[in-house]
């Protein structure tokens, strides 16, 4: 059993604080139709992951369930996240914290915000913590894809028109030994879906400006809730443009010039590759 005055527990709860202060200052910075796409992002993703559960026997109760979700959305910002933390030391796996606690808490999270039962601020304080408990959790998993290549996805994001600059530097970074997948011109949903896909642990996103803050924001969320392994590197002249949001997007790394761009990417490599303690 964990000790929550460890160290290592003190560790956790201070990514958790970081993760939800974060997007809850991303989302208050974005308009209100963008929040609200993200809010759908993290619920319905979450929710899907009652798809894969075979364990439908040993689901918590609709009380229980619905008791961490009060949690997820009460004044005390710690309350979800201790709720899963106690569920766990009575021996749920992370397997069934995502599958039987968090992704049922999403959906009726879902239906309580189809219902007028919760507050559009509640919904999003909800989906915030839900989002950065799975965030916390995220260092748990171990890559299952070895890639022996240096090997990153470019991407620009979705809708986004300005694509040369991206091909320009997979061309660059090709001339010096790494294998770059281009996807540009994608859908969010067909872009999400091909970098889950993927075999690497490398994603360079790039976005023109301003304009592109909100999807951008939307597919940061959804890589990481589908690819917990998966680093996120930023560029292009959101970067400069932007640097407010840009520091509340859980990125690895951001830069504005190539310099910059091959050392972080190169650290991330190093990163990707090093064996999990």
């Amino acid at each position: 059993m964990s000790d929550q005055n460890s160290p290592r527990a003190a560790r956790d709860e201070d990514r958790y604080r970081q993760v939800q202060t974060d997007v809850l200052q991303l989302k208050a910075r974005l308009p209100e139709a963008d929040v609200g796409d993200i809010v759908s992002e993290v619920l319905n993703r979450v929710t899907a992951l009652r798809k894969v559960n075979g364990d439908r026997v040993n689901l918590p109760t609709r009380e229980k369930v619905e008791k961490l979700c009060y949690a997820l959305i009460s004044d005390d910002m710690n309350e979800g996240a201790a709720f899963i933390h106690d569920v766990q030391e009575e021996g749920a796996t992370l397997e069934a914290v995502y599958l039987n606690y968090l992704a049922e808490a999403a959906g009726v999270l879902g239906e309580w915000w189809d219902d007028d039962h919760v507050t559009f601020l509640e919904v999003t304080i909800g989906s915030s913590r839900i989002y950065a408990i799975m965030r916390d959790l995220g260092y748990l998993f171990v890559p299952d894809r070895l890639v022996e290549v240096k090997s990153a996805i470019f991407a620009t994001t979705p809708n986004e028109t300005h694509v040369l600059g991206v091909q320009m530097a997979a061309d660059l970074f090709g001339t010096e030994g790494w294998n770059i997948d281009v996807m540009t011109g994608l859908s969010h949903e067909a872009l999400v879906q091909q970098i889950t896909q993927s075999p690497y642990h490398i994603l360079g996103l790039s976005a023109g400006g301003a304009h592109s803050a909100g999807a951008l924001a939307r597919l940061i969320v959804a890589v990481r809730l589908a690819r917990p392994d998966m680093r996120i590197f930023l560029s292009g002249q959101i970067v400069q443009a932007c640097p407010d949001l840009v520091t509340v997007m859980d990125l690895d790394g951001a830069a504005d010039d190539i310099e910059d761009a091959k050392r972080i990417l190169q650290e991330l490599w190093s990163e990707s590759c090093a064996q999990p303690s």
